[in-house]
């Protein structure tokens, strides 16, 4: 097809391959969305699992608790070091008064001084290992998949759950690196997804640093820029972009 009879829209799509013999015949190159923010939770300790608050699919809020663990234990740990720091603290006063009545060496205060900090960092210890009894959400979003039930004993490091932010998705697409001549940071494009029909305005938010020299193509990313409420990461679609000049750039 000559280059000046070719349609001025131009089709973009993601992670197929190959991609350049893609874009030559057919312009379709699909297009992924995927969550900008998504982690697994994991255990901080070993423990019991007493309570996980949210099932797969469902939504949470920002500092919610999603899991607890069983942290009798823990607490007992802490009201024990609580109370030697205490005890330590009295010694330490009593020190204090007869070093003022030159009735104590100074290696004694010394020593005293040093129960007190000692005493200190282990309450500080236990108090943040009490702290990760309870697993709170990062950020807002919903869950993907549980990987724990509740009462099962898990060891430390143990996945629990799969959560991704629902309000900010990206758009990943790769496309011919020839188009780096005009695609950029802002360009604005059409996206329709498979999983809906419906067609959203959308906009490049950044370009990868790197070409990939064996399909002569390169990874963008873009961002649907109206309400994304009702989408999910794993849609997929297509990305209609027009290049400032379509008769002069060929796919």
């Amino acid at each position: 097809m000559a280059v000046g009879m070719m349609r001025p829209l131009l089709l973009v799509s993601a992670l197929s391959l190959p991609l350049w013999g893609q874009a030559a015949t057919t312009g379709d190159i699909r297009v992924q969305l995927s969550a900008q923010r998504y982690t697994v939770l994991s255990s901080e300790i070993a423990g019991k699992v007493t309570d996980i608050a949210v099932k797969e699919g469902e939504h949470f809020k920002q500092g919610d608790t999603l899991v607890t663990f069983d942290c009798t234990v823990l607490r007992e740990k802490l009201n024990y070091s609580n109370a030697a720091e205490n005890a330590a603290r009295k010694k330490l006063a009593i020190a204090d008064r007869l070093d003022k009545l030159n009735s104590i060496s100074l290696s004694d205060v010394d020593q005293a001084r040093s129960s007190v900090s000692m005493a200190q960092a282990e309450s500080g210890v236990n108090r943040a290992m009490l702290q990760r009894c309870a697993i709170k959400a990062p950020f807002s979003g919903r869950v993907t998949e549980t990987k724990v039930k509740r009462w099962e004993s898990v060891p430390e490091g143990k996945e629990l759950l799969a959560i991704y932010d629902d309000s900010a998705f990206e758009l990943e697409m790769i496309v011919p690196s020839r188009w780096l001549v005009w695609l950029k940071q802002g360009s604005a494009f059409q996206v329709t997804l498979d999983e809906t029909g419906l067609s959203y305005p959308a906009e490049i938010s950044r370009l990868s640093s790197a070409i990939d020299p064996v399909s002569q193509s390169v990874k963008v990313f873009g961002r649907i820029t109206q309400s994304t409420a009702g989408l999910l990461p794993g849609m997929s679609g297509v990305a209609q972009i027009v290049p400032p000049d379509a008769g002069s750039v060929s796919p």
